[in-house]
């Protein structure tokens, strides 16, 4: 009789062992994860003034939606010139995330850039002169990626308080 509940027991305990298994990740997950490291990644690259290695990693037709300007820029040549005529305006900027989410192919990013208006600021109304004076600027962007490569980046951004902070409001 021990024997056999012993056996039973042994038996049980086998049975309901096999049947636990590992929870399998969720790939949206893993791949947002990926793409969130991928967008720290391209925005290190902006803080180093690496423009030609941030395009390296956009689509051909990489659109960039900046609301605050009100205007889009389309492709990796003018991808390049967003980020280039930004740095122009201040060109030791640099991004520090605040908080970054990615689930499969978007990923949600806010950030504060940091940097000081050495050079003019291009806008809608024409060139802001150089003022000297440092700014910190709050962030949200929206980033779409495609087959490891960025499609499309919605950027929303404070630019009333940037204007403040140079003396342009």
């Amino acid at each position: 009789m021990k024997n056999n509940l012993l056996f039973m027991t042994f038996l049980l305990t086998s049975i309901l062992s096999s049947c636990k298994q590992e929870p399998k990740p969720d790939p949206a997950i893993e791949l947002g994860r990926t793409n969130a490291e991928m967008t720290s990644k391209v925005h290190d690259l902006f803080s180093k003034n690496q423009f030609d290695e941030c395009t390296k990693y956009a689509t051909p037709n990489v659109q960039i939606v900046a609301h605050s300007m009100g205007a889009s820029f389309n492709g990796q040549e003018e991808f390049l010139n967003f980020m280039a005529g930004f740095k122009q305006a201040f060109p030791d900027m640099v991004i520090t995330h605040n908080n970054i989410l990615g689930i499969g192919e978007k990923v949600a990013v806010e950030f504060t850039a940091i940097g000081t208006h050495t050079g003019p600021l291009q806008t809608p109304n024409g060139a802001i002169p150089a003022s000297g004076k440092k700014v910190e600027l709050k962030v949200s962007e929206f980033w779409e990626w495609k087959d490891g490569k960025i499609s499309k980046i919605t950027n929303y951004q404070d630019a009333v308080s940037l204007l403040r902070q140079i003396g342009a409001m």
